[in-house]
């Protein structure tokens, strides 16, 4: 019979420590009963004196003492051996040894397909909730929140999860704050019995965000409706804080924007978005100051209009310029980044399409599917270069070696650049020497290099479409399929039927309201009536500007509470401890001449 008992061992991951619970190995048969315990490497040296299926079975001993003695490199030689066991048994019994030996040896790559592959119904059913509680760990260190809150659900059916597993329920919230509106809507999908009372309870804390008597009804409508939910006597402690802490509730605004000047379109652009998201609140009132004016003359007037929250301003060299200013009173979303040289103040938060967070969110993704060495391509301007470092430098920090960066100017760079990097060049001079060599037609292919396994193309939609079809083409037949990922640069929402062939396969990285999702298909449809023939960069700060708006009453909440989410048409928002807002956007990709959004990639 096993059991499980606690142990030190520990993975080194993202977010902190993932604690495996070793199996202490069965009571040895009756003829060794009275003799003393045997160790991990006794047992293993005993296994010798048995052939076939006894033998693997005294070898599972021996890996489930190994893991009890934190032997965990005895215990990995032991359960790679038993996975190609021809015995079902073997193989069933063994799923979660191996799991906490890869655990706590970091075998990276063997751990994410072995949690990725495994049907929880090959799995020995006496060990079926612990391989989900160390899994949905696992995902959730890997901000896979997806993955971690499937697990968890999954965990709750298998057990009293609540009881079993303390940590459970704070767990399961904080990987459902993470969720998208989207992917909150597929769990539901089928969802039964407790399922459906957590997903509806984190539907509804998003819904009423700042808007406290509301969200406290809805809380208690739920609780009425949930009154014997197992989760009642351990609530999580974001949940109760979420209904208990008062926003921020603004009656007058103060919009600080360039509305004069260069900028007066970008600014335009915002305050539609503002506008849009302020319809639905009579109760508080807006004004707009022109940011391009002295600070004095902003201070003073934003004093005059009696305001008690200010947005804005929108260009970088006059959010330093207020955020330096001592006696500035009034809390702030600030709609662009924070100077690392200015320190944090409470109530002063900032809020920018970052584009170096689509770079951040690629390399994570990158390491959650263990590529070793991918190219990072970039066009040679400004912003794209930033992005490819940024990328290098998230890279770095979860462990890699620095990856390799390519920049190009133009088409015949790039062309010239694809080539060189996946070597068909040298392949193509080699085939030219040896067909000088032989007086017969020689026939053959090109072939490209195999040691690649990702590409992040950081370029605008023109860019992709030449670079995408030109990598397909020069990729060799017996190469393996090349993954091509992108970011928001590249893609356009005026992609005809040709475009959409050739980039069929990109994955790519966008804010929810570029992609049309449900969520937004309403406020969408009322704003093509509005403005149909709008650039994309304007339409970008359109969801700006309505995110800003709508942020303010989740504030408060999420400087307390670090898990929660607010669901945005710029990407999931989340405030870190600078006071800065920092996104998850959507994926997409293109695929049967169509675009898709996608859950994970």
């Amino acid at each position: 019979m096993l059991f499980f008992c606690l142990s030190g061992a520990i993975i080194s991951c993202t977010q902190g420590p993932i604690k495996t619970s070793p199996t202490k190995p069965e009571t040895v048969k009756a003829s060794e009963k009275g003799a003393k315990q045997l160790s991990a490497r006794q047992l293993y040296k005993l296994a010798a004196n048995y052939q076939a299926e006894p033998q693997q079975y005294h070898l599972l001993k021996a890996a489930k003492q190994a893991i009890a003695e934190q032997d965990y490199l005895l215990a990995l030689a032991i359960v790679e051996n038993l996975k190609a066991s021809p015995y079902a048994l073997i193989r069933q019994q063994s799923v979660l040894p191996r799991l906490q030996a890869y655990l706590a040896t970091h075998q990276q790559q063997s751990l994410t397909q072995l949690i990725d592959t495994t049907d929880i119904n090959t799995v020995a059913s006496v060990d079926r909730t612990e391989f989900l509680w160390l899994s949905s760990q696992y995902f959730s260190q890997q901000q896979r929140h997806l993955s971690a809150v499937r697990s968890l659900l999954q965990l709750e059916r298998q057990t009293d999860a609540i009881n079993t597993y303390p940590d459970y329920a704070d767990l399961l919230w904080q990987n459902l704050s993470a969720l998208t509106d989207s992917q909150l809507e597929s769990l539901r999908t089928g969802a039964q019995g407790n399922a459906v009372s957590w997903l509806n309870l984190a539907l509804l804390s998003r819904r009423f965000i700042g808007q406290p008597e509301a969200l406290q009804q809805a809380f208690y409508n739920w609780l009425h409706q949930n009154n014997d939910f197992p989760a009642l006597k351990n609530m999580p402690e974001a949940v109760q804080k979420l209904v208990t802490l008062k926003p921020y509730q603004p009656k007058r605004i103060a919009v600080l924007l360039p509305l004069e000047g260069q900028f007066r379109q970008h600014a335009q652009a915002v305050q539609y978005g503002i506008l849009a998201a302020a319809t639905t609140n009579t109760a508080t009132s807006i004004v707009f100051i022109d940011s391009q004016q002295p600070i004095e003359v902003i201070q003073q007037q934003v004093t005059q209009a009696q305001v008690d929250f200010v947005i804005g301003p929108l260009l970088k060299d006059q959010v330093d310029n207020i955020s330096l200013i001592e006696n500035w009173r009034w809390p702030t979303l600030f709609l662009n980044s924070k100077d690392n040289n200015i320190a944090a103040k409470p109530e002063q938060f900032y809020f920018a399409l970052s584009m170096e967070d689509e770079a951040a969110q690629m390399a994570r993704l990158f390491a959650q599917k263990n590529y070793k060495h991918p190219a990072i391509i970039s066009s040679a301007n400004n912003i794209s270069l930033r992005m490819q470092q940024s990328f290098a430098a998230n890279w770095q920090s979860l462990g890699h070696s620095a990856p390799n960066l390519y920049q190009f100017n133009n088409k015949d760079e790039l062309e010239q650049l694809i080539n060189r990097l996946l070597e068909t060049d040298r392949s193509k001079e080699r085939i030219k020497q040896i067909s000088n060599l032989i007086p017969q037609k020689l026939e053959s292919d090109p072939h490209s290099r195999l040691d690649i396994d990702a590409i992040y193309l950081i370029a605008d939609p023109v860019q992709t479409r030449l670079f995408k079809p030109f990598v397909d083409v020069s990729l060799s037949e017996t190469a393996p399929k090349l993954p091509i990922f992108a970011s928001s640069r590249s893609h356009s929402t005026s992609l005809d039927s040709t475009d959409l062939r050739d980039l069929n396969g990109l994955i790519f990285t966008e804010i929810p309201w570029m992609l049309g999702e449900k969520s937004s298909a309403p406020l969408r449809q009322q704003y093509q009536q509005l403005f149909a023939e709008q650039d994309e960069a304007l339409q970008r700060l359109f969801a700006m500007g309505y995110d800003a708006y709508q942020l303010i009453g989740s504030l408060r909440q999420q400087q307390q509470l670090p898990s929660t989410v607010f669901s945005g048409l710029t990407g999931q928002l989340r405030l870190n401890n600078n006071g800065s807002i920092v996104r998850q956007l959507s994926w997409a990709n293109y695929r049967n001449n169509r675009l898709r959004t996608v859950q994970e990639p």
